[in-house]
């Protein structure tokens, strides 16, 4: 028999280890790690500025590229500091009980390896495994 439980907090875990020893039954830990899933991102998308919540949606309708060009838009603003309020509410959510602790950060900012020096980013990239719980996500909101 496998039995298994997510998303619940560590106190209560051991507890439930406790109970089955107790039984007689033999019990294996097994962590795995934490991912996105829609509710999860749905979470953190409510609780980002429309800026963040730009780089994220134009990164997931890229299949995981976002070209900063098209998040720029035709004035070509700065996107420093865009992604901090992402950082932010992943933090929040953790606080809150809303998110688990380990969750990676849904997009990355990338640049020209080959230029060593200052430059603006080129775009966001997302893991393809993080699409699937972000497209859901949009389509709830």
């Amino acid at each position: 028999m496998k039995i298994v439980i997510e998303d619940v907090p560590q106190d209560f875990a051991v507890q439930l280890v406790q109970l089955a020893a107790t039984h007689g039954l033999a019990v294996t830990v097994q962590s795995e790690p934490v991912q996105w899933t829609a509710g999860r991102a749905e979470s953190l998308l409510r609780d980002i500025p429309d800026t963040a919540l730009e780089i994220i949606r134009v990164t997931v309708v890229g299949n995981g590229w976002g070209d900063a060009s098209k998040i720029r838009g035709d004035d070509g603003l700065s996107l420093k500091g865009r992604t901090g309020p992402i950082t932010k509410a992943i933090k929040r959510g953790v606080k809150t009980g809303r998110l688990p602790e380990g969750l990676p950060t849904p997009v990355i900012a990338t640049y020209d390896p080959n230029n060593p020096s200052y430059q603006r980013t080129a775009g966001f990239t997302m893991p393809e495994e993080f699409l699937p719980a972000f497209r859901e996500a949009f389509e709830r909101l």
